[in-house]
């Protein structure tokens, strides 16, 4: 059995090398303020940001997180903070692919790519907004059936792994809830707007 210490262990940061990443869709944060801000409270914004990366062995990623706004709690202010999904699959096909098999054991260095094009997204993000929550399911290729505890299997482990080490490295503290069939990254700290 892996253990979550192993694979913590496995990816030293100075072992795994992320791949070039870019953004390919989305706006900035600071755009998307904007845009909230002219809006009133009742209006609801979305967006994506997209990035890719190809891995040395030539299969193309697409990371996608999905960011969509939710109205304060204070009802005489017009504020808002965000809830984001993120998400990656190949670009070549239309299920996410199954981590051992279309990685070609280059599954941590693909996680490594993940999760650092993730810590700038969320440093960019977090200046200004105020992340409510970050959902994270590791669901996965067509071998995976999806049913138990998806946080509990070996893709699970390795998404945990790699967030709770990237942590450390985010503007603030947030922590990682997990769940029955995905995990939560959530601020340890309150919404400044909602004080």
């Amino acid at each position: 059995m892996i253990k979550l210490n192993d694979i913590l262990t496995e990816i030293g940061e100075s072992n795994v090398k992320p791949f070039k990443w870019r953004k390919t869709m989305g706006m900035s944060a600071k755009r998307f303020k904007e845009k909230m801000k002219k809006a009133y409270s009742t209006d609801h914004h979305d967006d994506y940001n997209a990035f890719e990366f190809t891995t040395n062995k030539g299969t193309q990623y697409v990371v996608d997180i999905e960011i969509n706004s939710v109205p304060s709690t204070k009802t005489d202010v017009h504020t808002f903070s965000i809830e984001c999904e993120i998400d990656f699959s190949t670009k070549n096909k239309v299920n996410r692919p199954s981590m051992d098999a279309t990685n070609m054991h280059e599954q941590y260095a693909v996680m490594a790519t993940i999760t650092d094009l993730f810590k700038k997204w969320v440093n960019e993000w977090d200046k200004e907004l105020y992340i409510n929550k970050i959902t994270v399911d590791p669901v996965g290729g067509e071998d995976d059936n999806s049913d138990g505890d998806r946080t509990a299997n070996k893709r699970g482990r390795l998404y945990q792994a790699f967030m709770k080490k990237q942590l450390s490295k985010l503007n603030k503290k947030y922590h990682v809830r997990v769940f029955g069939n995905h995990f939560e990254i959530s601020p340890t700290f309150t919404n400044p707007l909602d004080k």
